[in-house]
């Protein structure tokens, strides 16, 4: 007797966008050889990925995109998957990785990030991640990362101004900017990390940014977003 596939079991689809054609094949060759993965789209940069995205009739699970890409940057790419396609989660696999580039992508709907140094192997369980548990962002940033814990009595207490704090930490602003816009010093807004970092066992601003969102803390707003030209 033939069992029937279960919905659960089913290959993870994966739509890929990177301009540089040999990393581009290397990883979805690598990835499909792994098991458990179907590529159902290879493109060079944002614009072809959206264009064949929109002809497929399932569309993919997760779509994995570069930053720095000709026509369509990764940034535009995340904004319009979004817009277009709400339920395609986004794995952006790049060789930036600075903290605000990464703050910037969670702010825009990234669900996971990883430098594409990483171990490939980490590219199939930072997929199956973002697959069952909607986000996955490597050690390399969240080492540390607290469980956000139910029971409300053990959750640290965190201040007004950490709050405010934690909520302009998803953006791509400076702390001098962050400081600018609460009206304090660049000091404060420094004290208001490390007070957190000390609270939710976090070691970096990336490590908050997705802890406050896990946890409920903060929601992206995406109305406040900047309109692409």
């Amino acid at each position: 007797m033939i069992q029937k596939e279960n919905a659960d079991d089913r290959k993870i689809l994966v739509a890929f966008a990177d301009d540089h054609t040999t990393v581009r094949k290397t990883v979805a060759a690598f990835l499909t050889g792994l098991g458990g993965i179907e590529v159902v789209v290879q493109a060079a940069n944002g614009k072809e990925l959206i264009d064949a995205i929109e002809t497929l009739e399932t569309k993919p699970d997760v779509a994995v995109l570069d930053i720095n890409m000709p026509v369509m940057n990764g940034f535009e790419t995340v904004q319009m998957l979004k817009e277009r396609w709400e339920n395609i989660k986004i794995l952006v696999l790049t060789t930036f990785m600075d903290e605000l580039y990464v703050c910037k992508m969670i702010r825009y709907g990234a669900n996971g990030y990883l430098s594409k140094d990483c171990d490939p192997e980490e590219i199939k369980r930072a997929l199956v991640a973002i697959k069952e548990q909607g986000m996955y962002y490597s050690d390399f940033f969240v080492e540390k990362m607290a469980v956000v814990v139910k029971d409300k009595k053990k959750e640290p207490r965190i201040t007004e101004r950490e709050l405010q704090f934690m909520k302009h930490c998803i953006s791509d602003l400076t702390y001098f900017q962050i400081a600018s816009l609460m009206k304090t010093t660049q000091k404060s807004v420094e004290g208001y990390r490390d007070s957190l970092f000390r609270k939710l066992g976090v070691n970096s601003r990336v490590g908050l940014a997705v802890f406050a969102i896990k946890s409920g803390l903060v929601t992206i707003d995406t109305m406040a977003l900047p309109i692409r030209h």
